[in-house]
């Protein structure tokens, strides 16, 4: 069993419990590869219970059918004839004929005379669609300007029991009566003018459908909310005017259980995140609103009860960017939500939509989405309003070039220390951050020890602001996520990679540091000052190195990659170290140590390039042949090792580059001799620069946290 969570962004549940490498989970079932729909609605369009996806292709209705599993099929593809200049982000499912079976109503031209129209495709219960019965308009239909601003709706506005069809154009306000066969009576008009996006609701308590959009006057900066309440004949009294706070798009729903229908509203900007819930008072005005933030970008809104307590939950998917997000908030039960976590989408999708349904039968609420591939993925729902994916666990940091795992308050969770800002991101315990304090420096690289014994975790690295002089600079921590700054040792001389280790064993932590002509050894005094540094030469320049004891004799040694392979000097216990034992290997990337094969004597674990290399240890400072391991991109982190997937056997986890929407992690299941399965690919959106490994959520199984190029820290959860 492996990781749920494990894929976001995610980000973002493939339950498989078969061989290793496939027990460990992508974070979300991604069907329908390559359908490519430009937008998608939810309907149980084949009447066996299950979710389905309804979406237009081209000049074709397409329809992934739900398995009852969590996933879609392969796309049910029914042609539209007749109609052109088909909308593909604009049109309506529905039970038009009163069959009990859901229809889809599309928007364009007639082919012939090129006026407006719309047809109802009349759905035969299986998946695909008849032709559509063709309705002209003398009124133009707005084009829907992408899938979050709705210009057409439909319900019943006369309670004859048929859906009809209500949009703004012309005149004002056209409502177009549905016969119950697919087609429509003349139109019926209000001359009240509309703009921008239309929804539908009961605003006040006389049972009458009403309509809620925005009026006039259309100034820069000036929304008015107009609510029109239905006579319920089709046609609408003069409109009530509210000022709002939002735009498009706007969603419709009693998220207070007072009767009475309330607004959701978006910020109308892609460049703005802020989204508004307005409460009706049932006179057709919302004298209480609440703004929350759902993300850097317009988001799209999905409302159902996502914790089963009975109340209406609100959704989002954020279209900010790749990758996005969704975003999820829980109803308190007087209309006000409380934010949940935000999962990372797997890049910024192709197709565009965010779907609320129980898509595996278990009672509980899943998300489906957009994804990159052009198909549609699944957060599978926990019912307590948390999803099985990726999730951000903080954003809005400063993009990070790597990430370092240590415990800065004593309080068994897991906290990380951002590079290069030095900053410090404290462990929630549910696989969360909230950021602290931090290092006095901009710092490249850290070692995290205790260096002056007072039992709190301490910060020594190499000062990468151009306004200071190279050094190494000591963080000394103050118990709480912050920290007072200690020394600066080794000044004048460039350094870039710093492990702090004790090389003398007076139990007392040393610094080793790489620099021009190799590394240097800073031996500890034990109060967080260190002595000068003891150079030792290596055949390389600001060489990558781990320390360990390779030689099993209780004293540190370094393993340095060189022009020559891997270079390991045997330490002698004073800070110097014996002539270097070379070992044919890569001369570049990441090192990690670790005992793979678990005979007690430290093997090598090196990223570079497009691959993973594994050097067993023999015990004596020197290795086996390397064997090669394909990873499905660059390595972009050094390797994190752990059991991820309960097999008692050790596995490696590294972020990858991939191409412009396939950045991962790619996870290596170990055989437990030291061999490495191909990589399982767990998509992050967004290029993965740090990677640390901890158990996050304290439930006692190996998470991975990965820090994205976007400014954004996301876990990536165990849920064996």
């Amino acid at each position: 069993m492996a990781f749920r969570g494990f894929a976001r962004v995610a980000a973002i549940l493939l339950v498989l419990k078969c061989a290793s490498a496939a027990q460990f989970l992508p974070n979300y079932v991604q069907s329908g590869n390559g359908a490519n729909l430009s937008f998608f609605l939810q309907a149980d369009v084949n009447r066996d219970g299950y979710m389905d996806t309804v979406g237009i292709r081209g000049t074709q209705i397409t329809v992934l059918l739900g398995t009852g599993k969590g996933g879609f099929g392969a796309p049910v593809n029914s042609p539209i004839s007749g109609i052109d200049s088909v909308q593909t982000t604009q049109f309506i499912v529905g039970d038009f004929d009163n069959d009990g079976k859901p229809d889809v109503l599309v928007f364009g031209k007639d082919h012939v005379t090129g006026v407006p129209a719309f047809g109802v495709m009349l759905g035969n219960g299986d998946g695909t669609f008849q032709l559509p019965e063709e309705t002209t308009s003398p009124y133009t239909i707005p084009t829907q300007i992408g899938p979050s601003v709705v210009t057409v709706v439909s319900g019943d506005f006369n309670g004859d029991g048929k859906l009809d069809l209500a949009y703004f154009g012309g005149p004002g306000v056209v409502v177009m009566l549905g016969k119950g066969d697919g087609t429509f009576s003349s139109p019926k008009t209000t001359a009240t003018v509309l703009r921008s996006t239309i929804a539908v609701g009961n605003f006040n308590s006389d049972k009458n459908l009403d309509i809620v959009g925005f009026g006039p006057p259309f100034a820069s900066g000036n929304n008015n909310l107009s609510v029109l309440l239905g006579k319920g004949d089709g046609t609408f009294e003069a409109a009530i005017l509210s000022t709002a706070s939002g735009s498009w798009p706007m969603e419709a729903a009693d998220l207070n259980g007072d009767g009475f229908t309330d607004v959701l509203l978006g910020p109308g900007s892609a460049q703005q995140s802020d989204f508004t819930v307005l409460l009706s008072d049932g006179s057709g005005h919302f004298p209480t609103t609440n703004t929350y933030s759902a993300g850097p970008g317009t988001p799209i809104f999905a409302i159902q009860d996502l914790n089963g307590d009975g109340r209406p939950d609100i959704a989002t998917l954020d279209s900010g960017g790749a990758p996005w997000t969704i975003g999820v908030f829980l109803n308190n039960g007087d209309g006000t939500f409380t934010a949940g976590r935000t999962y990372v989408s797997d890049g910024k999708p192709v197709g565009i939509g965010l779907l609320a349904a129980d898509l595996n039968g278990d009672g509980k609420v899943d998300l489906a989405f957009g994804n990159a591939g052009g198909g549609i993925s699944v957060l599978l729902g926990n019912g307590n309003g948390t999803f099985r994916g990726n999730f951000v666990a903080v954003e809005h940091v400063p993009e990070l070039s790597a990430i370092r795992l240590g415990d800065f308050t004593n309080d068994g969770k897991s906290d990380l220390l951002g590079l290069p800002a030095a900053e410090i991101l404290l462990g929630i315990g549910d696989g969360t951050f909230r950021q602290a304090g931090g290092c006095v420096a901009s710092l490249g690289t850290a070692a995290l020890r205790d260096f002056n014994g007072d039992g709190k975790l301490d910060v020594a690295g190499n000062v990468v602001n151009s306004y200071s002089p190279p050094s190494i600079q000591v963080c000394l921590g103050n118990g709480d996520g912050g920290f007072t700054a200690g020394g600066q040792f080794d000044q004048g001389i460039q350094h870039k990679l710093v492990v702090g280790a004790d090389f003398n064993n007076d139990g007392k932590f040393d610094l080793a540091a790489s620099d021009q002509n190799g590394f240097s050894i800073l031996l500890g005094n034990g109060d967080g000052t260190f002595q000068p540094g003891i150079p030792t030469a290596v055949d390389a320049s600001f060489p990558n190195f781990a320390v360990a004891d390779f030689n099993n004799d209780g004293k540190e040694d370094i393993a340095a990659l060189t022009p020559s392979g891997i270079a390991v000097f045997l330490g002698k216990g004073d800070g110097t170290f014996s002539a270097p034992i070379v070992s044919a290997g890569p001369t570049a990337g990441f090192l990690t140590v670790t005992d793979l094969n678990k005979d007690g004597k430290r093997d090598l674990v090196v990223t570079a390039a497009g691959s993973v290399i594994v050097l067993l240890g023999k015990g004596n400072g020197s290795f086996e042949a390397p064997v090669h391991y394909a990873l499905s991109s660059d390595a972009t982190t050094q390797a994190v090792v752990s059991d991820f997937n309960g097999d008692g056997k050790l596995d490696i986890a590294v972020g990858v580059s991939g191409g412009i929407n396939t950045p991962a992690v790619d996870v290596l299941f170990g055989d437990g001799t030291g061999k490495l399965s191909t990589p399982t690919v767990f998509r992050t959106g967004t290029g993965v620069t740090g990677i640390a490994e901890a158990d996050f959520n304290l439930d006692h199984e190996p998470d991975v946290a990965v820090a994205l190029r976007n400014g954004a820290v996301v876990t990536l959860l165990n849920q064996r």
